[in-house]
């Protein structure tokens, strides 16, 4: 525990988090599982690793078991993938007076010692370079850093909790990370769920979005019976994070009361999970091979029978599904309907 003027201190750098247990948002029982695991771990001093997809909200877990675990503590974050290879180290570890050019004289404490007394957040793990993963596996063994360009070992406590959306044990058979750095950032492990396994938090996620970025002014626009389900059989390759760009864009766009799915992005309109076919995950492609012919073909019965109940009346036939003219016409043409 940090004293009084250490708390202060972190307060002001601005190193407290904002995200609780209470704060995450589900109900689904992947997530349900998730964040229990997650609560169970937290009081440990091992350390944690959290995976899951982008998007999936894995800093959000860390804040939390951070918040529980050692909440009077600096929380220090470093993305692997956002820092030069040539400058991680130093960032990482810290270096000393002269330890290359342009050093400060009086040299500079590395995320490590800044999270002395907190948690440390290693996000996108599987990007640390391997010479630095085997410094990073000492100090974890050892529980002592020495600075780049030092000459003396400096003892630290800080929890590690490091995050990726990568196979870590594949890339180790590959030669691409450590095992033995695997094992022990995988002492507690927890596996946070992509969006579209969680179809029942999808609803309230958005709304709870619409709520925290609606600027005012009348009243909230909501989402109506076809945007929902627009939202639910939406694939979500960005996860969670996409999901609030949505709401963001549809709030923007929305000049009603009523969140229509023309409101919506164009991908989740059309139901397109994005243009380039690699940076999507194996799993979510065979997902939507599989999901994505029944959902159109519930939708082309559903238009196709009302549209036959009408008469083909164009302007009843919306009335009847909750939706616009114009959506409608965009259907028939898109589903080839006469």
């Amino acid at each position: 525990m940090a004293d009084k003027d250490d708390s202060e201190k972190h307060n002001k750098a601005g190193f407290r988090t904002a995200f609780e247990f209470r704060d995450i948002i589900g109900e689904s029982d992947r997530m349900a599982h998730a964040r229990k695991l997650a609560g169970r771990f937290a009081p440990s001093a091992a350390n944690i690793l959290l995976v899951g997809e982008s998007g999936t909200g894995k800093e959000v877990f860390a804040q939390a078991i951070h918040q529980q675990g050692r909440p009077e503590g600096p929380f220090m974050v470093l993305n692997c993938a956002a820092i030069p290879r040539n400058l991680i180290e130093s960032e990482l570890f810290g270096y000393d007076s002269g330890a290359f050019t342009g050093a400060k004289k009086s040299g500079s404490q590395g995320k490590i010692e800044l999270a002395q007394g907190g948690t440390l957040f290693l996000d996108e793990i599987g990007d640390m370079p391997l010479e630095t993963q085997a410094v990073l596996l000492r100090v974890l063994e050892n529980k002592q850093v020495m600075r780049v360009g030092g000459q003396r070992y400096r003892t630290v406590d800080f929890r590690l909790i490091a995050a990726t959306n990568k196979d870590l044990r594949k890339m180790a058979a590959e030669g691409l990370f450590r095992l033995d750095l695997y094992y022990r950032l995988s002492v507690l492990k927890v596996t946070i769920p992509p969006l579209r396994q969680r179809e029942k938090d999808i609803i309230p996620l958005a709304e709870f979005f619409l709520k925290k970025h609606y600027g005012g002014g009348g009243k909230m626009p909501k989402l109506n019976g076809e945007s929902r389900l627009k939202l639910t059989t939406y694939q979500w390759p960005g996860n969670v994070r996409q999901l609030e760009n949505a709401m963001i864009y549809a709030l923007h766009v929305c000049d009603k009361e009523i969140i229509l799915p023309e409101h919506l992005p164009e991908e989740i309109i059309e139901g397109k999970i994005g243009q380039n076919a690699e940076a999507i995950p194996p799993v979510l492609k065979a997902e939507r091979e599989h999901k994505i012919k029944p959902m159109r073909q519930m939708e082309e019965n559903i238009i196709r029978n009302t549209l036959a109940a009408t008469d083909n009346s164009i302007a009843v036939a919306a009335g009847l599904l909750g939706i616009s003219k114009s959506t409608l016409y965009r259907k028939v043409k898109l589903l080839g309907l006469k």
